[in-house]
């Protein structure tokens, strides 16, 4: 990200990337992390991302080609299956639901929602 000069102007993440993601429920309480490394030659037809989920004490849940991370975050390929500003694509607000049903949807993810119903997967 800071080669590419911030999170706004990513579209491909280099080999070694992390991404790690905390999710909190309604009540603010950590429900699980989880992360993307990007690691080369890993699963070119995934973009080489290896997909992780742990729960709030670091318990494994899935990691490794996890098919259900990754038919999620296809729908954002052409954000490197990352789902980060640009705005080139966005979950829309039900898919958001129904795949992360025990997660608050960020306030400025749905700000981007709004802003860029343009940007929004159909």
């Amino acid at each position: 990200m800071e080669k590419a000069g911030g999170i706004l102007k990513v579209t491909r993440y280099s080999n070694s990337s992390l991404v790690i993601k905390e999710n909190y429920n309604a009540h603010k309480q950590l429900v699980g992390v989880t992360a993307m490394l990007k690691a080369a030659k890993f699963d070119p037809s995934d973009r080489n991302w290896i997909m992780a989920a742990y729960d709030p004490t670091g318990k494994v849940l899935a990691y490794g080609k996890v098919g259900s991370c990754i038919a999620c975050h296809v729908l954002v390929r052409h954000q490197d299956l990352v789902f980060a500003p640009p705005p080139t694509q966005l979950l829309p607000i039900t898919t958001w639901k129904a795949f992360f049903s025990k997660q608050e949807m960020n306030p400025a993810y749905v700000a981007l929602i709004h802003k860029h119903p343009e940007a929004v997967v159909q």
